[in-house]
């Protein structure tokens, strides 16, 4: 019989935003709740998120918005050729608008807008509700109820292992900010540990291109895999789209509100390690698509070429596309002449190169000057003319390249988190190897699998923060009602 130092009815396993969900519904159930987290601070990579998706919302309604919850349901399926799990995603469009409500009548959050990610994607749903603050202040809402209501919250303070006992969980093993043991009693054990994505080695295992090494991680620091290690020893199986990722092009060593990063990912002129144009770059108005291009590209990377009528342009008019919330749609990029001046005559960096001529670029970039100077020649030629008879970019994005001085910006794959991990029932309850629940065990958040393919929705924008919130309050009340009927 395991001796515990205290025992709950639950213990959470994180404390993002489906952490947190799930502890904040539990002890509204009447549940007694503690939740563990390795780091110094809440939140996780929710902390980055700007907003969270929703089907049929009242802030969808009064600001005129229709998007229905079959709509959403079917762009989930049709979007991952059905690889996602319908049950599940059924469940979570059911819901999330019920997460808007709760998350605004029971913490006070306030929703500026609900919209989308980008001005000219094809079939982008407006789901993405926006809350005053960012996702990081609904956080920091959450963190105070949790305090107000008896919610034990331990910090730097690692789960190790989870606790079976006759084929149910019983607890978690876990290490204090002290270093000491702490063994604790649940009833059920909810995992939210914001998935792998600063995990180099599991990136490889996973992923379908092998970019751990490569990988830019701008998410929680936190997300090591510990809740998949986990969960995988407590009998939890793999779901089939574990290396799902949410990758966009990035500039290393620069911030995502960087004005020469966001002039990296338009779409212009991009060539690969050999200075040749491989796609139509309006893959970068869905930064989820350019992401998981560049991923695979030859040496995970491509050079955005500009030249001197780009920048004025992107200055004077604004760009074709922003970032979230960093750097908006249409922003005027202020800053972008004298920083990619200065990045370009800093000699410690690779990753911008100026010059006054293609030839000089190319060389700058390591590529012959005349394959680089047959594309740029190429692509002028498309500009003029406004047929791209080689990838059918839209005349507006045709740019020409004919005013020095030229640059070109390295962008590499930035990574914010990762998805599809373990496998679960609509329920978020763990599945083992037979498909069979394992009593006790959920899993929400970035660990559950389920609702993607092989790559990110940014058609549905806000999916992954969306479905967070959701998934978290969903597994408590299944385990409010299974405790009140006996089974846990």
């Amino acid at each position: 019989m395991t001796e515990f130092d205290a025992e709950y009815d639950v213990v959470v396993i994180g404390s993002g935003a489906s952490g947190l969900s799930a502890a904040l519904q539990a002890v509204n159930n009447g549940q007694s709740v503690a939740v563990l987290e390795k780091e110094a601070r809440t939140g996780g990579s929710s902390s980055f998120a700007e907003g969270h998706a929703a089907f049929e919302s009242d802030e969808q309604e009064k600001r005129g918005i229709r998007v229905t919850k079959e709509e959403g349901y079917w762009a989930y399926l049709s979007y991952s050729h059905w690889r996602c799990d319908p049950a599940l995603v059924s469940r979570y469009v059911d819901n999330a608008a019920t997460t808007i409500r709760k998350l605004r009548t029971e913490l006070g959050v306030e929703y500026e807008d609900v919209t989308i990610t980008a001005p000219d994607q094809p079939g982008e749903l407006v789901t993405w509700h926006l809350p005053k603050g960012e996702v990081a202040h609904v956080i920091e809402l959450m963190e105070a109820r949790c305090a107000e209501t008896g919610v034990e919250l331990f910090l730097e303070t690692p789960a190790q292992r989870i606790l079976e006992d006759n084929g149910r969980v019983s607890g978690v093993v876990a290490t204090d900010s002290d270093g000491e043991e702490v063994v604790l009693g649940a009833k059920a054990v909810v995992v939210g540990t914001g998935g792998y994505a600063n995990n180099p080695e599991m990136l490889d295992r996973y992923a379908k291109q092998p970019i751990g090494g490569r990988a830019i991680n701008v998410g929680g620091p936190g997300n090591t895999g510990d809740g998949i290690t986990m969960l995988k020893d407590a009998g939890n199986v793999e779901n089939d789209n574990i290396g799902t990722l949410l990758l966009f092009p990035l500039m290393r060593g620069k911030t995502i509100t960087s004005h020469v990063n966001n002039a990296g990912m338009q779409p212009y002129l991009w060539v690969d390690a050999s200075g040749r144009r491989f796609t139509n770059e309006e893959a970068g108005l869905n930064f989820g698509n350019a992401g998981d291009i560049v991923a695979a590209l030859p040496g995970s990377f491509y050079w955005a070429v500009l030249d001197q009528g780009h920048i004025d342009k992107l200055v004077s008019e604004g760009n074709e596309v922003g970032l979230g919330v960093y750097v908006h749609n249409y922003e005027k990029l202020v800053n972008l002449p004298a920083e990619i001046e200065a990045d370009a005559a800093d000699r410690s960096r690779t990753n911008v190169v100026g010059a006054d001529t293609v030839e000089d670029l190319a060389r700058g970039i390591g590529v012959r000057p005349e394959a680089l100077a047959g594309e740029v020649e190429t692509y002028n030629e498309a500009a003029r003319t406004g047929v791209d008879g080689r990838f059918r970019k839209r005349a507006r994005y045709l740019r020409p390249l004919d005013r020095a001085p030229f640059y070109a910006i390295k962008m590499e794959p930035g990574i914010m988190i990762t998805m599809g991990a373990m496998r679960i029932d609509d329920r978020m309850r763990a599945l083992d190897e037979n498909g069979e629940v394992i009593d006790g065990l959920y899993v929400v958040g970035c660990d559950a699998g389920g609702l993607f393919g092989e790559s990110y929705q940014l058609t549905v924008p806000g999916s992954a923060n969306g479905f967070a919130f959701t998934s978290g309050w969903l597994a408590a009340d299944d385990i409010a009602s299974r405790i009140a009927a006996g089974e846990l």
